[in-house]
């Protein structure tokens, strides 16, 4: 087994009361396996991300959540802060009073053509984390072009998340 530091990438949404979206910023890591020359390879990266734009989306009629979006962007960074990527989201209300659900796709772009796609549903929470959940790794591009796997995303708060990734190539 082999271990070494890579770029971090995550991203997180997550909506508190009627508006409210999150991205987050902190160290990152990440270790890498091969399980065999031939065999398949797992790739575990562990890291937060900085939001840069938040809209929400209030879809008629205005005393439902039901079909309500917030749709947003963020820098990725590494554990240094500096910039290795860019991600989407796009969170759709499922629940018509109060909101507390939500189906969310992810894009996370890290540069070159290299890009991981995620979806899932996330039940939020009034208090405590904002929600904890996993979400499918749906597929990708570049060296993810045959990404498959999980992301667990805990969403401390509205400002903060902790990602972690384990990608199957």
């Amino acid at each position: 087994m082999r271990k070494r530091t890579l770029p971090a990438l995550g991203l997180t949404v997550a909506a508190a009361g009627v508006i409210g979206a999150a991205l987050a910023m902190s160290p990152a890591t990440a270790g890498a396996a091969t399980a065999s020359p031939a065999g398949p390879r797992s790739v575990t990266i562990e890291a937060v991300e900085k939001g840069t734009s938040v809209n929400f989306v209030d879809v008629a009629p205005s005393d439902s959540a039901l079909g309500d979006q917030l749709i947003g962007t963020g820098d990725l960074v590494g554990a240094d802060g500096r910039k290795i990527g860019t991600s989407s989201f796009q969170g759709i209300s499922t629940d018509a009073k109060p909101r507390t659900a939500e189906m969310l796709t992810f894009v996370y772009d890290l540069g070159d053509g290299n890009k991981i796609t995620t979806s899932g549903a996330a039940r939020l929470n009034a208090q405590g984390p904002v929600f904890d959940e996993q979400f499918a790794i749906t597929g990708g591009t570049g060296k993810y072009k045959n990404a498959r796997g999980q992301v667990r995303v805990l969403q401390e708060t509205v400002e903060r998340a902790k990602v972690t990734f384990d990608i199957q190539l």
